[in-house]
């Protein structure tokens, strides 16, 4: 399989890549990027790098380099979260990809990484970080009304986690987790969760925390 992935510079970003690296079913991995990755990975021969100035914007010469991918697994983002960076940049990838598929082909199978707290419906009155949680909720709206607008073509997979910690130890997270009643998920479940998603399609959309986990468990041989 050939993945594509964003954010791999990330704390998430960046345990996907080294699990789609160690994934002998995974052959192929392009990494869209800001910036060149550290020597290492680059000379990995399974990974590819194409430095994006702009996520807006894709050129015929890089469509041509994703066009055989089978999934996407899109972690870019911030804690602050913008518009531009969570609906905008995704919508241009898809609009560039989705019509590289043909009928003959499986669905381009595409997952974002958004948090338990965003809030799909816009109306609703939030006392908590409003902002980002409606930006997430609406950058999560954009990409399922895109799946439905590309049937057959584009599949969307939503996970929801909660305070993401290291694999080990985050001691602090998880007190912070508890007394905000959220829970935790380490970074390594929600990768490997993420990776089996895309990899294998799903019946089900949109999977919250203990989902992510146990998804996640099964895939890592826990």
């Amino acid at each position: 399989m050939k993945f594509i992935l964003t954010g791999t510079t990330g704390f998430v970003g960046g345990e996907v890549l080294a699990q789609c690296r160690r994934n002998p079913a995974i052959s192929s991995i392009v990494v869209l990027t800001r910036r060149p990755l550290p020597d290492p990975i680059v000379a990995d021969p399974k990974v590819q790098t194409i430095v994006l100035k702009d996520f807006k914007s894709y050129p015929a010469d890089v469509v041509k380099q994703l066009e055989d991918a089978d999934a996407c697994i899109w972690t870019l983002g911030a804690r602050v979260a913008i518009p531009e960076v969570e609906i905008d940049y995704p919508l241009a990838f898809a609009r560039a990809i989705a019509p590289t598929r043909t009928s003959q082909q499986t669905p381009f199978r595409y997952i974002y990484c958004s948090g338990i707290l965003a809030e799909r419906d816009q109306t609703k009155p939030l006392w908590v970080s409003p902002t980002n949680r409606r930006v997430k909720g609406a950058a999560e709206n954009s990409m399922i009304e895109f799946e439905e607008q590309n049937k057959g073509r584009w599949e969307t997979y939503i996970v929801k986690p909660a305070l993401i910690r290291a694999p080990e130890g985050d001691i602090l997270k998880s007190i912070r987790a508890y007394l905000m009643l959220i829970g935790t998920v380490r970074v390594n479940e929600l990768a490997a969760a993420m990776i089996d998603i895309v990899s294998r399609g799903n019946k089900q959309q949109t999977f919250l925390n203990a989902e992510i986990i146990s998804t996640g468990q099964a895939a890592l041989g826990k």
